[in-house]
């Protein structure tokens, strides 16, 4: 019997780069009838759009604490990074070390919400700095085109920087901080 209906997915750009060939390549060929939705956005947003059934599926980056009412299989890990542009006139000012780099004046380019911003407003908060917040976006690959561009250093998954076609534009900053990887899994509810 073939299967048919519809199947919602929702994943950021990045992990649509990443992963769903692997996921939906084998699917697609014992599945030819389900039509497959593909939703891209920020991952912060992911858990909530599969709680509020919006959508079936979800890639996200996975919090401590699951909720009980939804399921997950880890694909991956990433470790969080600092970045700074490759170049321009104001490249300079974004290197050195973490005691090195003035934070409290060097434009920081931030996730609105999210686990990353959770483990960045931490991080910050233990070495008593408030950061000068140039902007707020939705999006990791947002702060990666913003960094790029020469407006502030940004914190992403590695992940990230490793699929962003502005990969050559930016460079990882070595700066030792206490930044939990994030594990990325595939979500659903429990009862589907």
């Amino acid at each position: 019997q073939i299967l048919t209906g519809e199947i919602s997915l929702f994943c950021s750009v990045t992990a649509s780069y990443s992963f769903l060939y692997e996921l939906l390549s084998k699917f697609r060929q014992q599945h030819p009838g389900i039509e497959l939705k593909l939703h891209t956005g920020d991952t912060a947003t992911t858990l909530d759009r599969i709680l509020a059934e919006q959508e079936d599926i979800g890639i996200a980056a996975l919090p401590a604490k699951i909720p009980p009412s939804l399921c997950v299989q880890v694909l991956t890990s990433t470790p969080l990074v600092f970045i700074a542009p490759l170049s321009g006139s104001h490249s300079g000012e974004f290197s050195g070390s973490a005691e090195e780099i003035l934070w409290r004046t060097v434009p920081m380019i931030l996730s609105e919400s999210g686990l990353a911003r959770e483990q960045v407003d931490q991080w910050f908060k233990s070495k008593k700095i408030k950061p000068n917040i140039y902007a707020q976006v939705a999006g990791n690959e947002a702060i990666v085109s913003m960094v790029s561009l020469g407006f502030g250093l940004g914190v992403v998954p590695q992940l990230v920087v490793e699929n962003s076609p502005l990969a050559s534009k930016i460079k990882v900053l070595k700066i030792d901080h206490n930044l939990a990887p994030f594990a990325i899994g595939v979500c659903v509810l429990r009862r589907k």
